[in-house]
């Protein structure tokens, strides 16, 4: 599959972080409920033995006395109590939720990056950026992203940590600054604006090469204050960030931005998840989102393929 970076107005997902790895906790001694349900974890969780029980009293509601039935089904309850208290939160979360997110890389995601992809000859049909997301690229079947409704995908990619690397923010940074030149409307630019709690190295990074003021957006008041920055009377901006998804943060951004006196026509990102509605959500706003790619899980799954055939001593 070719992957070629999209032209101007095109869609794509945020990517919400990867599930932490889960540790199980031997519960301590002194904890005598936590002890009690070593032996049937051990042995049967607790929740099949509950599971066990709540057949057991609906058999004996059918066939049998009342009272035994009634009994099995508090033995029921109070297993699953057990189980509950005495297995860790983050395991809880996992038998509710699913695997974690795994690595698709075997490479350190401090790899070497340069305009070429990865170094010393690997990874050498990926570009620079689609490199990076090789290293940071994370999967889980049934994942999803997004904050006030779910966008299914099973592809994660952790721009927030590539930011981390240096070699890969340079990267990134000269990426994003040459698409916005070659796409965007400058005139009048001041400000490069982008949520908080987006990739804000990237942000800063990119305003410092353009030579505009930065700009953070906050999802709720601090200090009084919606608006992070140094600078004067509001004038012009453009939205920056790495990854769009479910665009609501981004239309937040807008809003805000507006209210506070900002014109706002164009927002800039890397990657534009085609799983999301940025696309559509800015455009309802009258933005136009501009994305170097638009990449969905099949995209991001031929990344995946490219990337491990090439590195593969």
């Amino acid at each position: 599959m070719s992957i070629t970076p999209q032209t101007p107005n095109e869609p794509q997902p945020a990517n919400g972080p990867p599930q932490p790895t889960i540790e199980i906790r031997i519960p301590d001694e002194s904890d005598w409920l936590a002890s009690l349900s070593m032996l049937p974890r051990f042995i049967l969780q607790p929740f099949s033995l509950s599971a066990v029980a709540v057949v057991g009293a609906i058999v004996l509601g059918v066939f049998g006395d009342t009272w035994p039935a009634a009994g099995s089904l508090v033995a029921a309850v109070a297993l699953l109590i057990i189980g509950l208290r005495g297995t860790p939160k983050d395991a809880v979360g996992a038998l509710v939720g699913g695997s974690s997110y795994r690595p698709v890389s075997a490479l350190s995601v401090a790899a070497s990056v340069d305009h070429a992809g990865l170094t010393f000859g690997q990874g050498g049909q990926l570009s620079a950026v689609q490199a990076i997301c090789f290293l940071h690229l994370y999967v889980r079947e049934g994942g999803s992203v997004g904050r006030s409704r779910t966008i299914p995908v099973d592809y994660f990619v952790d721009l927030m940590t590539a930011a981390l690397v240096p070699s890969h923010l340079e990267c990134l940074k000269q990426e994003l600054v040459s698409h916005i030149r070659r796409t965007g409307d400058m005139t009048a630019i001041t400000t490069a604006a982008g949520p908080k709690r987006g990739n804000a190295l990237l942000l800063a990074a990119v305003a410092r090469e353009l030579k505009l003021e930065p700009l953070f957006v906050k999802e709720r008041p601090l200090f009084g204050k919606m608006i992070e920055g140094i600078g004067g009377r509001p004038k012009r901006a453009m939205l920056v960030d790495d990854i769009a998804s479910d665009g609501e943060l981004l239309v937040h951004c807008v809003t805000t931005l507006r209210q506070d006196g900002y014109e706002v026509k164009e927002a800039f990102v890397l990657i534009d998840r085609r799983e999301g509605d940025a696309l559509d959500a800015l455009a309802q706003e009258g933005v136009s989102l501009r994305a170097l790619y638009s990449l969905g899980d099949q995209e991001l799954e031929s990344i995946a393929a490219i990337g491990r055939r090439s590195t593969t001593v």
